[in-house]
């Protein structure tokens, strides 16, 4: 199938969706080759997914979807996480993709508010400006490998255990859990992290570090650290240094909150923050790139635009024209 076809039967699910939406109904759309079908009501997605063979694409509406566990390596995709009309997905699942499952797991555009769990031994799953409250291992013994979060915000807690290993790419993250011999590296993201101690051999490259005042830990000598900075709060006399445990010293850097962010302080967070820096912080504090630190350096600047079209107006004729013809006008994003 080539692109131009691929494009179209995306609008064309996308567009059913929609009209779907604009009738108060939210909406599943399973694209299978050229064949879409439709699943209506909070439980769409679980019936599309039952459906879903490996390498389909799964549209979904915005509005809140019944979660259900995930065993094939499809293409899951939402209407975004910062619209006023986001995907929401509730309740626990799983995330179990077969070891010998030729496709890749990918997931762009959804709010999961509940935990979701990685589960079993599978490779390269991506995660793509989704928004997360927790996620967790299974069991112990699980091993997934080459995770990928890139432009997401984890505002709950993630923990890392088995033998997974996980890459994070211009994200937020609260909390992270290492157990066992898992590997976490992490580029351009912004760490809310309240101990340090447990991201032993994680490798860190301009991010930003912060913690509550009272954690006093650091990262632990085997971490690998590069271009990354550490704020403090704005008027307590309170400069820890976090980096002072590893062995390959990366030199202190420890600013104030307001002469790092635009607005962010550091006490609470909110899903209208964007982790802005100051115009003085992009010029100062430039990562391995030279690029500025935090979300919007690298390669990868945070935005929580999916990759593909979506509707962003729909006008629909009442009645066909003279020849029977329905007119309907859409404007997509690119």
């Amino acid at each position: 199938m080539n692109i131009m076809k691929k494009v179209l039967l995306s609008l064309v699910a996308l567009m059913a969706a929609t009209m779907s939406f604009a009738q108060n109904t939210i909406v599943a759309s399973l694209s299978h080759g050229s064949e879409t079908t439709l699943f209506y009501g909070s439980c769409a997605l679980i019936d599309a997914v039952e459906k879903a063979e490996s390498g389909d694409i799964i549209n979904l509406s915005a509005g809140t979807f019944k979660a259900t566990n995930i065993t094939k390596a499809i293409y899951l995709r939402g209407a975004g996480i910062s619209s006023s009309e986001s995907t929401y997905i509730i309740d626990n699942f799983n995330i179990e993709i077969s070891a010998d499952d030729a496709n890749r797991f990918t997931m762009e555009g959804i709010r999961c508010q509940n935990t979701m769990y990685t589960k079993g031994t599978f490779d390269n799953p991506h995660f793509v400006k989704c928004q997360f409250n927790a996620i967790q291992n299974a069991t112990e013994s699980d091993a997934v490998t080459n995770i990928l979060f890139v432009n997401c915000k984890i505002t709950g807690n993630i923990n890392v255990g088995g033998n997974n290993t996980v890459n994070f790419i211009n994200s937020y993250v609260t909390s992270i859990g290492r157990y066992q011999n898992a590997l976490i590296t992490a580029r351009n993201c912004i760490l809310n992290q309240r101990g340090l101690g447990d991201l032993a051999q994680s490798q860190w490259y301009n991010c930003i570090f912060f913690c509550t005042r009272y954690s006093e830990s650091y990262l632990p000598a085997d971490a690998v650290v590069k271009n990354c900075i550490y704020p403090e709060y704005d008027g307590e006399n309170y400069a820890y240094d976090i980096f002072r445990g590893i062995i390959s010293h990366p030199g202190t850097a420890i600013f104030k909150f307001s002469e790092t962010f635009k607005t962010f302080t550091g006490r609470n967070y909110t899903d209208a923050e964007t982790f802005e820096l100051t115009d003085a912080a992009k010029a100062l504090y430039l990562g391995t790139d030279e690029k500025e630190v935090g979300l919007y350096g690298g390669s990868q600047p945070f935005s929580t635009t999916p990759s593909y079209p979506l509707i962003t107006k729909m006008e629909v004729d009442e009645q066909t024209d003279d020849n029977g013809k329905l007119k309907v006008t859409i404007e997509v994003n690119k």
